[in-house]
């Protein structure tokens, strides 16, 4: 009788090992046989075809400047004024919103008249800074200076997007804005950029800018202000009534 029960629990104890190594196994396959899935926010071969695209770019680009005939002069004039011209960031906006209207209308209708009348009554310049123009245009071709008083704030004669603000070499501490009639207003000779000024950033007329910087006797203040129009400065005087 004991021999008996013994046989018994070997066979079952048999069977409920070869049931697990067979489960065991199966798992092992069925994870073996599954396919490796991405990340869903990544696409391997859509970034492997990226990289490829770019260095033929890269190739193609560095070919036309290595040589020099009638197609790559073309090629070259092409890239330079890709690469060289500013984008229109302002008359983009303004395209996009007469083609397909506010990116998110979620205002009452009302509201969004009261912003379009702001936005037409802004395209015209208004005056930086009080004060009176102590170098004109015609001295030197590309803007005027504008003696103020002292610790002035400079505005933003237009509505327009930011595409310059840093020093430079001739008008110390200057701020570009691009408008959407493709005009640029320059604003320099200024003491500082206020911290809130950041490039490409979308600023509405009557923005402060900064401070005028000093004259040389210290009595005064002194700004420089400059409207470019199709790649040539014209004479602010003529757009805004300064004194």
């Amino acid at each position: 009788m004991k021999n008996r029960a013994d046989e018994i629990r070997k066979k079952y104890g048999n069977i409920s090992k070869n049931g697990s190594s067979k489960e065991s196994n199966s798992s092992v396959t069925s994870s073996r046989d599954e396919p490796e899935k991405s990340h869903p926010l990544f696409n391997r071969h859509a970034m492997l075809m990226q990289i490829m695209f770019s260095i033929i770019l890269f190739l193609i680009v560095g070919i036309a400047f290595k040589n020099n005939n009638d197609h790559t002069v073309q090629a070259q004039k092409f890239i330079k004024h890709v690469y060289q011209d500013e984008f229109q960031f302002a008359a983009a906006k303004d395209w996009y919103e007469d083609k397909f209207g506010k990116p998110l209308a979620l205002f009452p209708k009302d509201k969004l008249q009261k912003e379009k009348k702001t936005e037409e009554v802004s395209e015209v310049f208004a005056v930086p800074v009080d004060g009176k123009v102590y170098e004109t245009f015609s001295t030197n071709g590309k803007g005027i200076v504008i003696e103020t008083g002292k610790e002035e704030d400079v505005e933003t004669a237009k509505s327009g997007y930011i595409v310059y603000a840093g020093k430079k070499e001739d008008h110390g501490y200057t701020v570009i804005i691009q408008h959407s009639d493709e005009q640029e207003s320059w604003y320099g000779d200024l003491k500082e950029i206020d911290k809130s000024i950041k490039l490409y950033n979308y600023v509405e007329s009557g923005t402060r800018l900064g401070k005028v910087s000093q004259s040389k006797d210290g009595k005064s203040g002194k700004f420089y202000f400059a409207i470019k129009k199709d790649k040539s400065f014209i004479d602010p005087s003529k757009v805004i009534d300064i004194d």
